[in-house]
């Protein structure tokens, strides 16, 4: 890993489905086509890891699904990324034993991330590991159609892994996921919730932001950047 990092760095935690035609995001197959899809979900897998990269992480990790997809995952993120199949029950089950597996690794925070967003950006890991370092037990990171994009820990967290399976699933993860981390008796952090790459009107709004990363731009069809586009 980088010179960089030191005890303090956080490790940072992929969640990925690979990139296989045909299972992954389905919900856009009509919108962007099959190959399309692939290369998008390639594209928000590679930009999270290089969105950690730029942390100095103590340790880049990617749990993935299904668990026969470690050599294609290698071949698209490179050697110095920590590659190993997801196991365990539901959204909770699968986050937990990849926790254990990065915190056998090191102590603390973790940085866990679903490639969803059509960006990550520094002020998102900045906002989690300051409010972290503020005493926070967990800092939830909302999508807002459901679901989290990021969820950061100091320590390992049975309770927080312990919570229902709806806490991850529900179109409310605010009302939800914070109401019943609190209830656990978790101190809790909230950033700015943002919009996934989930649906069709996702996709227009993540082309219509002139910071669209290129690749991702590319995935979603636009084919020169959009003030050329503009000026033309």
């Amino acid at each position: 890993m980088s010179e960089t990092a030191d005890s303090r760095s956080p490790a940072v935690l992929v969640m990925a489905r690979a990139p296989r035609r045909g299972e992954v995001r389905r919900a856009l197959e009509p919108l962007l086509g099959l190959e399309r899809c692939v290369a998008l979900q390639s594209a928000l897998i590679v930009g999270a890891v290089e969105w950690a990269r730029a942390l100095h992480p103590r340790a880049i990790l990617v749990a993935h699904d299904p668990p026969d997809a470690g050599p294609e995952l290698h071949a698209l993120l490179g050697d110095d990324v920590l590659v190993f199949p997801q196991n365990g029950e539901g959204i909770a089950g699968r986050m937990a034993d990849a926790a254990v597996r990065a915190f056998a690794r090191g102590p603390g925070p973790l940085l866990i991330v679903w490639p969803d967003l059509p960006q990550l950006r520094p002020a998102h890991a900045a906002g989690a590991l300051a409010d972290l370092e503020a005493g926070c037990d967990v800092v939830f990171g909302p999508v807002f159609d459901g679901g989290f994009y990021l969820v950061a820990i100091p320590r390992p967290l049975p309770q927080l892994f312990g919570l229902p399976e709806r806490v991850w699933r529900d179109a409310d993860p605010i009302g939800v996921g914070v109401r019943a981390a609190r209830d656990s008796g978790l101190e809790v952090g909230i950033l700015r919730a943002e919009r996934a790459l989930h649906r069709p009107a996702d996709v227009r709004a993540a082309l219509a932001d002139p910071t669209l990363p290129e690749a991702i731009a590319r995935a979603l069809g636009r084919r020169e950047p959009l003030g050329r586009a503009r000026r033309g």
